[in-house]
């Protein structure tokens, strides 16, 4: 039992005890797949499962699973797993990490097993041990190390692990807000974005606008191709066109963000003719959208019509814009709050750096508590291998990375109690 006015060496000590633990649970936690049907998958049922288990063996006594109906997956259920320890005051300091993960891809790319789980040089490979693992567990053996403090806390401190994070929210965090779970001066640490050093604090997300162009034309031999009307060639005329004059209409600048501009890439494209003799009748692609939040979503929607209307009438082609998805950042949360403060100073104590704030064209939950008006924080260390082949989680990270969390937390919920050793730079 760690008790109070001790030096904060020894709650650390505590956090470190607990590796081989955080390995052993994460390893397990790997080999259940969760992932959600946009990717090939049955949901986070089974997983969520398993969090339920690991959040008590965590100490956690309230535990709560909310669960969004969903007919595509196992149970017909999308789980949440809500945990609290209650404090002496309703405001919440708040670990968010979602369970569910993307596809693994071409398993045979994989140097180890994408669902297994393998410990190797230091790291920790395995779909989705990145994105979000390392946060699960970084987290919950963090709050772990409170529960070893009889006291109670300043604050309540929670956990949600969510799921449907890869897709959208819907089911998961947005589900969630909607619920009324959180409270408005609650502060949210959401560990889902980082740098191999972990010097950068996420702020601020930009706008995420995703577009699909069908193009039809006429499909011909392609040995006669004036008789026809090549969907393929208007499309990727189109295609360049759209992208320079979008980059060049919205072209500021914002030095809070990497990159620093908004970002307009055409992406997926769809399979037309299978054999090369033809000229094809129609072209789909799509296009993904990051805006600065200074800019206004629905301008920047209805210009990437009116150009695709000024080809339709310079080619004849029918050209169709549908929006696929529409996500407004939200205002960028406080470098002055008290959750700002705090992790800044846990990182100093911890990692001996001055981190900076910054803001990203990536999307996690804190995009959906700043749309709410709640301030949120994103950051971790990690080696930015989300999504790839052979992604993995240092396990020196792992571990750092809850002791950062477990400083913050005796910062904030039992300030002045914990004494040196570490200095705040």
């Amino acid at each position: 039992m760690v008790t109070l006015m001790s030096r904060l060496d020894e709650l650390l000590a505590t956090v470190e005890g607990y590796r081989d633990a955080m390995i052993e649970e994460m390893t397990t936690m790997l080999r259940i797949p969760a992932m959600g049907p946009e990717n090939g998958g049955e949901g986070e049922f089974d997983r969520a499962r398993f969090i339920e288990g690991l959040v008590r063996r965590c100490g956690f006594q309230e535990v709560e699973t909310y669960e969004s109906l969903d007919d595509r997956v196992k149970m017909k259920v999308r789980p949440s797993v809500i945990a609290r320890r209650r404090g002496k005051s309703k405001r919440t300091i708040w670990f968010i990490s979602h369970m569910d993960t993307v596809s693994p891809g071409d398993a045979k790319a994989w140097t180890y097993p994408p669902f297994d789980g393998t410990v190797a040089d230091g790291k920790l490979y395995g779909r989705g041990s990145e994105d979000n693992g390392q946060a699960i567990i970084s987290t919950l053996f963090a709050l772990r190390s409170m529960m070893t403090i009889e006291e109670e806390p300043a604050y309540t401190i929670g956990a949600a692990v969510v799921a449907d994070e890869e897709a959208g929210s819907d089911h998961g965090i947005k589900f969630l807000i909607e619920k009324g779970l959180f409270g408005e001066d609650d502060i949210f640490y959401v560990p889902d974005a980082g740098v191999p050093d972990g010097s950068v604090i996420e702020v601020a997300e930009k706008s995420i606008i995703w577009l699909k162009f069908r193009v039809r034309g006429k499909q011909v031999h392609a040995s006669t191709p004036e008789r026809g009307l090549n969907a393929l060639r208007i499309g990727s005329e189109m295609m360049v066109e759209l992208s320079e004059h979008l980059y060049g209409k919205f072209s500021a600048r914002d030095q809070l963000f990497s990159p620093q501009a908004s970002t307009f890439e055409p992406t997926k494209r769809l399979a037309n003719v299978d054999n090369v003799n033809t000229v094809p009748g129609e072209d789909i692609f799509y296009m993904d959208i990051r805006l600065l939040p200074q800019y206004d979503v629905q301008d920047c929607i209805d210009t990437a019509k009116s150009i695709a209307a000024m080809f339709e009438e310079r080619s004849g082609a029918t050209i169709e814009v549908t929006v696929e998805r529409v996500d407004p950042a939200g205002k960028a949360s406080s470098a002055n709050g008290d959750g700002a403060i705090a992790l800044r100073k846990a990182i100093r104590r911890i990692r001996g750096i001055e981190p900076t704030l910054t803001g990203i064209g990536g999307q996690t939950c804190a995009n959906w508590f700043r749309q709410a008006g709640m301030e949120a924080y994103v950051w971790e260390t990690c080696d930015e291998t989300a999504h790839q082949v052979d992604e993995y989680v240092r396990i020196d990270n792992l571990v750092d990375d809850a002791k950062v969390y477990a400083t913050l937390l005796a910062d904030l919920c039992y300030p002045g109690r914990f004494k040196g050793p570490c200095p705040d730079y």
